[in-house]
């Protein structure tokens, strides 16, 4: 089952009242006016609890926890791999605009030669050993000199070391393999269709590029993007997890969106390209009459054991399914109550506890 720091209801929910907040005196007045308690009491937390005290900028310009309390997953950490791209998003939807920017030119840093960026990032005299046995020291060490930034504070002008982690603690399956890459690419999406700043997407394009050849460099002979999860890290998805092909044909989709903005028709071409075949395969591989399958085993094939998956919900949302698939599936799946939670719709499958002996890969000693 997966780890979702930031609850399903602030995405659904939150981040789109965020936008009107921002206009409104840090949002006091727009969460006065939101008449449903609890969706008022969520916006307020949101804001003033968890967005506003967790930018603290204290290590580099653009630099925000993810738990508001700094402790959790703390001390210094960055999390480029989906908690920081959400909460990215919803910093621009506040008119936190350069702090994103930021954000984003420190994530930049950590980028390797081959377009791979890591979904953690901790402080460079972080060594492997327990649940970051994945770290590989000092191979992804990278050095930050920040961009002096007014009213941050001084700690956050500090050149320092720092280290990405790009491997998973359950080393055979390796889930979050891509992570890091698709939420760099998802991220640079939003800054552009947040500031329409042409300059800025030109000078970030070759490494926007770069991170998408990234994820299409974990493509193999069946035509799927590998990788066992785009967020489930136990039990793995060991092999091709139909989330990260979903998010790979909108990262491939939003690359062509970039490229078409910046004038780079022959980019443009090239990534709509690889967006429609990963599109046809995925569709071939992974529909079953009805519905999704939820992953491809590596060596047992299509998975699907778990009843209802977060497959189904991805290739809808992002127009992955066609207008036939959308129309037989959207009415199963939004009523589905198997995959609410205590009330709340969070769980990624509707039958939880139905995993296999197989499925569980390894025994996973984080220290």
């Amino acid at each position: 089952m997966s780890w979702y720091p930031i609850p399903v209801l602030s995405i659904v929910i939150l981040l789109p009242l965020l936008a009107s907040v921002a206009a409104a005196n840090d949002g006091a007045e727009i969460i006065g006016k939101i008449t449903d308690p609890e969706i008022r009491a969520g916006v307020d937390a949101a804001v003033n609890k968890n967005m506003v005290p967790a930018a603290t900028q204290q290590y580099y310009p653009g630099f925000f926890e993810i738990s508001a309390d700094g402790q959790s997953y703390g001390g210094g950490a960055s999390w480029p791999g989906l908690d920081s791209w959400q909460m990215a998003g919803a910093y621009l939807l506040m008119g936190r605009t350069q702090l994103v920017m930021d954000y984003f030119d420190f994530v930049r840093a950590s980028q390797r030669k081959d377009g791979a960026v890591p979904f953690a990032i901790f402080t460079g005299d972080t060594r492997p050993g327990g649940c970051l046995v994945g770290l590989k020291y000092p191979d992804d060490l990278f050095t930050y000199k920040p961009t002096q930034r007014d009213g941050v504070p001084a700690s956050a002008e500090e050149t320092r070391q720092w280290i990405g982690l790009f491997n998973h603690w359950v080393q055979k399956a390796n889930p979050l393999s891509v992570l890091g890459t698709l939420c760099y690419v998802l991220t640079a999406n939003e800054i552009y269709d947040s500031t329409k700043s042409k300059p800025w997407l030109k000078e970030h394009l070759p490494s926007i590029e770069g991170a998408a050849k990234s994820i299409l460099a974990h493509k193999t002979d069946n035509g799927l993007i590998g990788g066992s999860g785009f967020y489930t890290e136990v039990p793995a998805r060991w092999g091709w997890d139909g989330i990260t092909q979903c998010y790979a044909i909108r990262a491939f989709r939003e690359t062509a969106q970039m490229c078409h903005a910046a004038g780079d028709k022959k980019g443009e071409a090239e990534w709509t390209k690889c967006a429609k075949e990963l599109a046809k395969t995925f569709n071939k591989t992974f529909w079953l009459t009805d519905h999704y399958a939820e992953y491809v085993h590596i060596t047992h094939g299509v998975v699907d054991l778990h009843g209802l998956s977060d497959t189904n919900w991805a290739a809808i949302a992002f127009g992955v399914a066609d207008e036939k698939q959308t129309k037989a599936l959207w009415p199963r799946l939004k009523d589905e109550q198997a995959f609410h939670w205590g009330k709340m719709p969070t769980l990624t499958v509707t039958k939880p506890f139905d995993y296999q002996e197989w499925e569980k890969c390894e025994p996973v000693d984080v220290g």
